[in-house]
């Protein structure tokens, strides 16, 4: 099997799973007749990335926007998921991408560098509704951000040598955070969602806004803009960078 196929069979798996607890959850209902409320959407994250990555001792400092990244980019999938009984909600968010000659610099010892990176975030929460009024609500949740980075680096002979590093790592945070939502005239509604936290990492944050317009009642359109940033530093492994831009994505309801 080839690396390509791979990591689309590996990618499909974490989104069909996503996909298929979100649809089994809209099955159940409690023994008092209430069902739960799904809502499933693929989505694409038009992100740049910028900060700095490093293996062992040697480290490459990493500015790409959304159209390098593009260029260079070799396989993503991304998908999230909610549901909510009453005032108890769970969400769900996985994203993987595969990305390989996107812009960095070496500093002075190298002449340049080729950065490769494969990247897991896979992200569940759970949390409870403390305000619901007639178009607002306000949840508090929490849960656990699981990393994985498999980084590959070609350093060009200058001052010193060429060689050539690969490692991964995983890691997981827990995190904190909120969600808001206010519905508009017309089927549009905002929502803002921020989170906090740290484990594996020195920290971690996330915030995102988003705009939607009910198609249908079971299908609407995203447009939203996501900021994820995260520093993570160990003897032998460093990933200390944010990944920002717009967000477009299509959700199904049930």
């Amino acid at each position: 099997m080839s690396v390509k196929t791979r990591d689309f069979a590996c990618a499909a798996v974490l989104l069909s799973t996503v996909y298929a607890t979100a649809a089994s959850a809209q099955s159940t209902s409690t023994p008092y007749g209430e069902n739960w409320q799904v809502q499933v959407a693929p989505y694409l994250w038009g992100s740049a990335i910028d900060g700095q990555f490093g293996i062992a001792n040697r480290t490459a400092d990493v500015d790409a926007s959304f159209g390098n990244i593009l260029d260079h980019l070799h396989f993503a999938a991304m998908g999230r998921a909610d549901a909510r009984l009453g005032r108890l909600v769970a969400l769900g968010d996985v994203l993987y991408v595969d990305v390989r000659g996107q812009r960095a610099t070496p500093g002075p010892l190298f002449s340049s560098v080729n950065p490769q990176q494969k990247l897991f975030i896979g992200t569940p929460e759970a949390g409870y509704r403390l305000l619901e009024a007639q178009d607002t609500s306000l949840d508090v949740v929490g849960g656990l951000r699981l990393w994985h980075l498999n980084s590959e680096m070609e350093f060009r002979a200058g001052v010193l040598p060429a060689v050539d590093l690969d490692a991964s790592r995983t890691w997981v945070d827990a995190i904190v955070g909120l969600r808001a939502r206010k519905d508009l005239p017309h089927g549009w509604w905002a929502s803002g969602y921020g989170d906090v936290g740290r484990g594996g990492s020195d920290l971690t944050y996330q915030i995102a806004g988003t705009a939607g317009v009910d198609l249908h009642k079971n299908y609407a359109l995203l447009l939203g803009y996501r900021y994820l940033s995260v520093d993570y530093d160990t003897t032998q492994f460093r990933m200390d960078a944010a990944m920002r831009g717009p967000v477009f994505g299509l959700a199904f309801k049930f």
